[in-house]
């Protein structure tokens, strides 16, 4: 694993960071931990690699990585630093998964079949070891006509939608699932984050069956729970890694490791994901493994890299090297105009079998407009053509609350 041509010229502890936001296969660890000692040598500044751990989210993984290179010193001040992030993400991880262990306990009793997504359970899936990925959140997926019995389930365990669901009438809650695809709670004792999922925002509307029909079911000290089959896992983190343009190395560090291990069979992902229009976010991925981690590229038939739209591999590379998280697409409105435009760009070359009707309905729909305007459900229908109105008008409130707190908008006598 040698330093790549796009790792040249980024500082040490940026390269460091890459270096360590994965655990290699025995396979590769002597790669990866020649990448370590070459960036070592290259006197990082450490301070700014904590900064770079915190803003990847890979402090146990960096962690572990340094720890199995022999004869490697590391400053005292980085190396406890490092430990702490790390028992942090640990101690972080065993709450995750007895919570989760305890909410698969109630679906399961109550009937409801619930997938994992992320979290805990991709980290003893890919690690063998739950406490390696850092997660802030659970994610659960359930089966559409599940949502409303899955809810209470969590309600009567003291979960709570989290504020930005304010109360919503039945028919604002339909649309709502129409064009959303989770729900957010949080528990009111213990604080945790939880998304419950029916859907993804880059499924296909016919796959979900077959994702269903597919899904594992597998067995943990005793404890089975379900998770996605090994083709719709790597297409899901491949989805998601490339709807945040992969501005996190852990996303691509999972992606390395299921790489490294030899598991899967390319050529048959490849055709999955062709035939279900995600062919692009894969073939992306594969290409920024390349790139950044220096990994080969699978042996596909017809080289697809060549008909892959640059931008998906070069507005990545540049989301990584941002010295903070760049925002998600869920906070456009908040982002400057040039970056939304490429984030914008972004989803449509990523995304490019979605019917013309998907993208009006992002067009017409926003969740703040239940609460700018109350409407009764009689008049549900209104929303769709006044969209541009109360676009304007909470644009213009937002413009206006951010003059008054620079005190732009101050008044003569205060000035």
């Amino acid at each position: 694993m040698a330093e790549t041509d796009w790792l040249r010229g980024t500082s040490p502890a940026f390269r460091l960071v890459i270096a360590t936001s994965w655990l290699a296969p025995e396979s590769w660890q002597k790669n990866q931990e020649a990448a370590i000692c070459q960036a070592i040598e290259a006197g990082p500044d450490w301070t700014e690699y904590l900064s770079l751990v915190d803003r990847h989210r890979t402090p146990a993984l960096s962690w572990a990585a340094l720890k199995r290179v022999p004869g490697l010193t590391i400053p005292e001040s980085a190396r406890k630093g490092l430990q702490e992030r790390s028992d942090g993400c640990r101690l972080q991880a065993v709450r995750h998964s007895l919570i989760q262990a305890g909410i698969l306990k109630a679906f399961d009793c109550a009937g409801i079949p619930a997938i994992t997504l992320k979290g805990t359970i991709l980290s003893l899936d890919l690690y063998g070891d739950l406490g390696l990925r850092q997660s802030n959140d659970l994610d659960l997926v359930v089966i559409p006509d599940d949502i409303d019995r899955a809810q209470a389930c969590l309600e009567s365990m003291g979960w709570r939608l989290d504020s930005t669901y304010f109360p919503m009438t039945p028919r604002q809650m339909e649309i709502l699932r129409q064009a959303e695809h989770h729900l957010g709670f949080v528990h009111m004792e213990r604080g945790g984050v939880l998304e419950l999922h029916w859907r993804n925002h880059w499924d296909m509307p016919d796959d979900h069956a077959s994702v269903w029909a597919r899904r594992v079911v597998t067995v943990w000290q005793g404890y089975s729970y379900q998770v996605l089959n090994p083709i719709d896992l790597v297409l899901y983190l491949c989805g998601h890694g490339g709807h945040h343009a992969w501005f996190r190395a852990k996303w691509l560090g999972d992606m390395a490791r299921i790489h490294t291990q030899g598991r899967l069979d390319w050529e048959a992902v490849f055709e999955h994901a062709r035939s279900t229009g995600q062919e692009r976010p894969l073939l992306a991925c594969l290409k920024l493994l390349n790139i950044v981690h220096g990994l080969p590229l699978p042996d596909l038939r017809g080289n697809p890299w060549k008909n892959l739209p640059s931008f998906l591999v070069k507005s990545p590379l540049r989301a990584l090297k941002a010295s903070k998280d760049p925002m998600a697409h869920g906070n456009l409105e908040l982002l400057p105009q040039p970056r939304r435009l490429r984030l914008f760009r972004y989803g449509r070359l990523a995304l490019p079998r979605r019917t013309w009707r998907e993208h009006l309905s992002e067009l017409t729909y926003c969740r703040d407009d239940f609460r700018v305007l109350r409407l009764p459900d009689s008049l549900i229908w209104a929303y769709a053509p006044l969209h541009p109105i109360l676009w304007a008008w909470t644009r213009l409130g937002r413009i206006w609350s951010r003059l008054w707190r620079t005190g732009s908008l101050a008044s003569p006598q205060s000035q």
